[in-house]
């Protein structure tokens, strides 16, 4: 089975490489200005702005993780987990919003932002990534918490939750389909298969970090605002530069590729479908998501006993930074509830 699964992943990886391939290099004979890259020293003001929080690092295990947080610590604490591709300033809303009520930490996962990036594949499974959280919590000295997670970081909730549920006062899983079943909603349904393609991309080599790079890292903006005009996104032009200039940085990119390529190839350790926990959660998707559609959060209800689902109208993949007011009315309502 492993075998034949890694022949169908670089097959479909190869067509759509080459077919990249030859976009890249026709789009490098007519513009070849379309791949440089602007050089960025200084991070621009949001990031060092100390209204977003007090920074700092936890030395783990084989990892240096870097931290923000926000709020009195002798609350309650929420911890926010990011997606890809992202890092912790994707959550600036939602700390500035639960801060009044909560101890807030955001983290720079592994390989992204200001923490550390090992070299190496091997060094991103989801066995690490879940041993990251348990340590970031353990270091902060607290046996209880919300987590808090998005795309890849709700990849990554998913198996923590499969593992140390005991450890959740409850959970809320923003666009990031239910694990365990993901694979069964990719080979049901052509639509989300065929927008799943960028993963079997992303397990080449060299090529996806240079797709990135093109037009000055110009797929922030496409990502984060999709089709809404600059003046009616609250994604700033200071925003999107903050993204540029955190992943220009040596190895921005291949690091957090390396989620993709140490996980999706393997086949083995499929945790059971049926999950039945104590703490309670909540699932948010915005309803324009270009890359999962919204059948998972009916395939979590099936499987995930305590779940609650919200659709955000009108926002895209990114919904905590696309439409900051729903997610932390709908956060808020969910909290207050328990």
């Amino acid at each position: 089975m492993g075998f034949l699964h890694n022949c169908f992943v670089y097959t479909v990886a190869s067509v759509i490489g080459l077919l990249r391939g030859i976009e890249l290099a026709f789009r490098y004979i007519t513009n070849p200005s379309a791949f440089q890259v602007k050089k960025r020293d200084k991070p621009p003001e949001c990031l060092t702005d100390p209204v977003h929080g007090t920074h700092g690092y936890f030395s783990l295990k084989g990892i240096k993780i870097h931290y923000v947080e926000k709020g009195n610590r002798s609350k309650p604490l929420m911890l926010f987990v990011h997606g890809f591709p992202e890092f912790w300033y994707s959550w600036r809303y939602q700390m500035k919003e639960f801060s009044k009520d909560y101890w807030t930490v955001a983290i720079d996962m592994r390989g992204y932002g200001d923490s550390e990036k090992p070299s190496g594949v091997k060094n991103y499974t989801i066995d690490l990534l879940v041993s990251d959280i348990k340590q970031v919590v353990d270091a902060l000295g607290r046996r209880k918490f919300i987590l808090v997670a998005h795309d890849w970081g709700g990849a990554v909730a998913w198996s923590f939750i499969q593992k140390h549920h005991d450890m959740l006062e409850s959970y809320i899983i923003l666009n990031a389909p239910y694990s365990p079943a993901y694979l069964e909603v990719v080979k049901s349904n052509r639509k989300q298969f065929i927008s799943s393609l960028y993963v079997f991309f992303f397990q080449l080599p060299y090529l996806p970090e240079l797709s990135f790079k093109v037009n000055d890292f110009d797929l922030f903006r496409k990502l984060f605002r999709r089709n809404k005009p600059r003046e009616l996104s609250p994604i700033s032009d200071e925003d999107i530069e903050a993204f540029k200039y955190t992943f220009s940085k040596p190895g921005g990119f291949t690091s957090p590729l390396n989620y993709y390529r140490a996980n999706i190839r393997s086949t083995r350790n499929r945790p059971k479908k049926e999950l039945d926990i104590n703490a309670p959660g909540l699932m948010m998707f915005g309803e324009l998501d270009d890359f999962l559609i919204l059948e998972h959060m009916d395939v979590a209800k099936k499987y995930v006993k305590k779940i609650e689902v919200r659709t955000v109208i009108g926002a895209n993949h990114f919904v905590q930074q696309d439409d900051p007011d729903t997610v932390n009315k709908y956060i808020r309502e969910f909290l207050d509830k328990r």
